[in-house]
């Protein structure tokens, strides 16, 4: 079933009862959202392989999420589609070329009682079986619907249509609610998350590079770079104050000092996105900067805390992203960073030079999953307040969404020198000798509870720990 043993140590999800009640959760969701668009038939295609430029090689292949959220993504092949009717079974028509130069992919014959799944060597012979058979459940081209990449236009007819927003929408807000399959796949995304930052932890403390540390995390988590949900940061020092840091150095800086790693495993499609940042205790340079830096990371430990322990049903994102502003202001201030009031902090947006990203975003079959903006079914939009562009979710929060939680102070050079060096807000000499450290992030992935969450990432850790101690 499954074609790498990667996932083999972690739980089974293929059981009777997660399946059953995810497929008829998500056939009820398309058909609403087809009733709702006048829709007869929606065709799900997998998308195509593409070439770099003047090239025979490109990048991974990575399946439509609306497929993958039917098929797993070591099923959801290249030309593949998906074939929705109202109130029918779905039928998966799946590329199974004869070929040598690639193993030929599996079909998901252990979803047969949930879609039918016809199997075709030839793409010809699969987009000739997609027409007809799209075009005998309708006889109105425009009640057709074709959700994709449209980078092949031969099986998209005329009087289709094509990526209809309205059913998009309707799509992307239903899937912020996970199903307990889906849930299940992303406690075994977080475990293999949690496997890959204990060795990369373990990495850095015995002196490791940034590729190194890269490597221990991906044999650990047994993933290779195509099977991560999103490339590592693996930042040491100055590095972490590098949002989405992208290099892997291979020698260790010659003082070494700390370390901020967001990385995480990918389970059936779905993702886990843990971040965590460590400190060298053992370095004689700079121990007053050290020092303070240790104190830091243990405030920002507990700020992260308080903010997990506010996540509740019918709570604003928003009011939770000035709650970490009004924290940090105080953490700055109390640390002797900023050198005026906790509130002046806040209210003056000095916080927001020290973290420009938002508290989180939703977590699903994409990292930065969909509709996290979106208020209504219909696509009604809330964007995020001006002094904060970078916030993905604007949302009310409800139950079974899975949202990052993910508070970072950073010393960032390009953004602190928008301010006067005059400024006697900022303690510039403390500052200084920070900006080597780079920053600090910390992220949970949290599924919202009727009453508080259940911590997929320190539950993960938690379940490691208590394996490796038997």
């Amino acid at each position: 079933m499954i074609q790498h043993d990667s996932i083999s140590s972690y739980a089974d999800i293929d059981t009777p009862a997660l399946l059953d009640d995810h497929y008829r959760i998500i056939h009820e969701r398309w058909w609403q959202a087809m009733t709702a668009c006048a829709l007869d038939v929606v065709i799900l295609h997998a998308g195509e392989t593409q070439f770099f430029f003047e090239d025979d090689q490109g990048p991974r292949f990575q399946a439509n999420p609306h497929l993958v959220q039917w098929i797993p993504p070591e099923h959801a092949v290249a030309n593949s589609c998906l074939l929705l009717t109202q109130g029918q079974k779905a039928c998966l028509l799946f590329h199974q070329p004869e070929d040598y130069w690639h193993a030929t992919p599996q079909a998901p014959e252990h979803l047969a009682p949930y879609l039918e799944v016809k199997i075709f060597p030839a793409i010809s012979d699969l987009k000739r079986h997609c027409i007809e058979q799209a075009t005998r459940c309708s006889t109105r081209p425009s009640h057709i619907a074709f959700v994709g990449p449209l980078t092949d236009q031969t099986l998209l007819q005329e009087g289709w249509q094509a990526n209809p927003a309205q059913l998009i929408h309707r799509a992307h807000f239903a899937r912020a609610n996970k199903t307990e399959y889906e849930l299940a796949a992303m406690r075994n995304a977080s475990e293999m998350g949690a496997v890959g930052h204990a060795a990369a932890a373990q990495c850095f403390a015995d002196d490791g590079s940034e590729f190194d540390i890269h490597m221990a995390f991906l044999t650990a988590s047994a993933q290779n770079e195509n099977q991560l949900p999103y490339g590592n940061i693996v930042a040491q020092n100055e590095n972490a104050a590098f949002l989405h840091y992208q290099f892997q150095q291979r020698t260790s800086p010659a003082q070494l000092r700390s370390l901020l790693i967001d990385a995480g495993g990918s389970y059936r499609g779905y993702a886990s996105d843990i971040t965590r940042t460590y400190v060298k205790t053992d370095t004689t340079a700079n121990s007053e900067a050290t020092s303070v830096f240790l104190d830091l990371l243990e405030r920002m430990q507990r700020h992260q805390d308080s903010l997990i322990a506010a996540v509740a049903p019918g709570q604003s994102y928003l009011l939770l992203q000035q709650l970490m502003h009004r924290q940090l202001g105080e953490i700055l201030v109390e640390t002797n960073i900023l050198q005026c009031s906790a509130a002046e902090a806040f209210e003056a947006h000095l916080t927001e030079a020290f973290c420009p990203h938002g508290l989180g975003h939703l977590l699903g079959l994409q990292v930065h999953d969909v509709g996290g903006q979106q208020i209504s079914a219909t696509g009604d939009l809330c964007p995020p307040p001006d002094n904060y562009p970078s916030l993905r979710f604007t949302r009310p929060i409800t139950q079974n969404m899975v949202l990052t939680v993910e508070p970072g102070v950073y010393f960032i050079p390009a953004l602190l020198n928008k301010y006067d060096a005059k400024d006697q807000r900022f303690n510039w000499p403390l500052i200084e000798s920070l900006i080597c450290y780079g920053g600090i992030r910390i992220e949970d992935n949290v599924r919202v509870l009727p009453k508080g969450v259940e911590n997929l990432t320190r539950d993960a850790f938690s379940v490691i720990q208590t394996r490796g101690g038997k």
